[in-house]
């Protein structure tokens, strides 16, 4: 927090515009202010000289120079100390009238005047060639306006001063105070890039600006720390998934070695197969990470979901039969959204497929596409054993298999990947228990495109 680093704060220098826009805007209202008022002031007293002017004028014309004088003489008695001095000189000679000096050239001027007490000053003269060779000099003392001028300038210096105070003293408040917050965001990060992926960063309550960020930041911090813990996750459970396969496909390598061609062939096909699924689930893999990538939502296009939730129902109805199930669907026609028709048809295929391999013998599976309130949902449900409630909000990680499904073959990936996809379309997936069995719940986005109801549903 060194003054070299506080000047280079935003805060600071925004600051710093703010001031100097309104020490410029105060520095020109003082301007402005100074010469209007002093204009006014100096045009109200030369005014107040021209009325007593032509006042006098008007009385030597009627009355020549006695009633000048006379009117002269009552002017300085009603006004002893009044703004006006006069003086009526002939010849040279002041005949009435208090000045004791004036110019010699008619019209009007500013002159230094010595006072009687000795004391210089200036006065705004009116001089005035009267007939018969008498002249008339009327003063007055400009001390009232130049006390107001005085005053409006080192009024206005003083604001001016007061804003350059008051704005340095603002912004570097501001700056420490942003550069204290600034540096606990500092540390938090600092201390999270050592490896302390725990900290976050304080939050005031105070709902500014560094608030929302402080908690977007967090929220940021939690995401990371989730994907991370998914990654460790993912990374045991790769390793403990993968260790059985190959350590039945190195026994049966090994056993092959010793054994007869018959029995080595088939233990080779056994191998083949292990591999199989070994690739199968690094392909289920990379397919979620591409997915989650995000790279094929601009590609996005009108699918026409009803037609796919036909396709597929129809496409797995022999297997359901095979397994010795029912397979139903209610589909609300013309339903369709923007997305990857693809990864739509995977999606449904593997909540599909994932209910038939785990409902059982008998089992109904319902296929289900609607319309309501909220926008369109989809359902797959079955009647089958179904999954523990504790493990409704476990079942779309990767590798997760609950202890009633270890006798059906798979990886544990299908159900991520339907995460996956519909992540990547803003669809909303949740699992919840039916009467009986399992029931997964897609709910799509409501600003999806194109939404219109047919006017019946159809079924398959």
């Amino acid at each position: 927090m060194r003054p070299p680093k506080i000047l280079q704060t935003t805060t600071f220098r925004l600051a710093a515009i703010y001031v100097a826009g309104f020490a410029f805007a105060v520095a020109a209202l003082g301007v402005m202010t100074y010469f209007v008022t002093t204009r006014t002031l100096e045009r109200r007293l030369d005014t107040a000289i021209a009325v007593d002017m032509e006042a006098l004028q008007a009385d030597y014309r009627a009355g020549g120079l006695s009633q000048l004088l006379a009117a002269v003489s009552t002017h300085e008695h009603s006004h002893p100390n009044g703004p006006l001095d006069y003086a009526v000189i002939a010849n040279g000679s002041r005949l009435a009238g208090h000045l004791m000096a004036w110019p010699f050239v008619a019209g009007w001027s500013t002159l230094p005047y010595r006072e009687s007490e000795g004391d210089d000053a200036r006065r705004r003269f009116l001089v005035s060639n009267l007939n018969g060779g008498v002249t008339l000099a009327i003063a007055a003392d400009p001390e009232e306006v130049d006390e107001v001028k005085e005053a409006i300038f080192y009024g206005f210096l003083s604001a001016f001063g007061a804003v350059l105070i008051l704005g340095i003293v603002g912004g570097i408040g501001l700056s420490l105070a942003l550069l204290r917050r600034v540096e606990v965001i500092r540390r938090t990060a600092e201390a999270i890039i050592a490896g302390d992926l725990s900290r976050r960063v304080p939050v005031r309550g105070s709902g500014d600006d560094l608030d929302r960020l402080s908690q977007t930041l967090n929220h940021m911090l939690d995401r990371i720390g989730e994907l991370m813990e998914s990654v460790r996750a993912v990374s045991a459970n790769i390793a403990h998934d993968l260790k059985t396969p190959l350590a039945r496909l190195r026994q049966r390598l090994e056993a092959a070695r010793v054994q007869p061609d018959e029995a080595r062939k088939a233990a080779v096909e056994s191998g083949v197969a292990e591999v199989d699924e070994i690739l199968a689930t690094f392909a289920a893999l990379l397919r979620i990470a591409q997915i989650e990538a995000g790279t094929r939502r601009s590609g996005f296009i009108s699918v026409n979901l009803s037609e796919t939730f036909s396709t597929v129902a129809e496409a797995f109805a022999p297997a359901a039969e095979d397994a010795g199930q029912k397979l139903t669907a209610t589909i609300t026609p013309d339903l369709t959204m923007m997305g990857d028709r693809e990864l739509l048809t995977q999606m449904l295929a593997n909540l599909t497929d994932n209910a038939i391999r785990h409902a059982g013998m008998g089992a109904t599976i319902v296929i289900d596409l609607r319309r309501d309130t909220k926008g369109i949902v989809g359902c797959v449900s079955d009647n089958g054993p179904g999954v523990p409630a504790a493990e409704l909000e476990l079942i779309f990680r990767r590798f997760h298999r609950s202890a009633e499904s270890h006798s059906v073959s798979g990886s544990g990936l299908g159900l991520s990947l339907v995460k996956a996809v519909a992540d990547i379309h803003g669809i909303a997936v949740h699992a919840e228990d039916a009467t009986a069995g399992l029931r997964i719940v897609l709910r799509f986005p409501r600003n999806t495109p194109g939404q219109s109801t047919g006017a019946g549903d159809s079924h398959t």
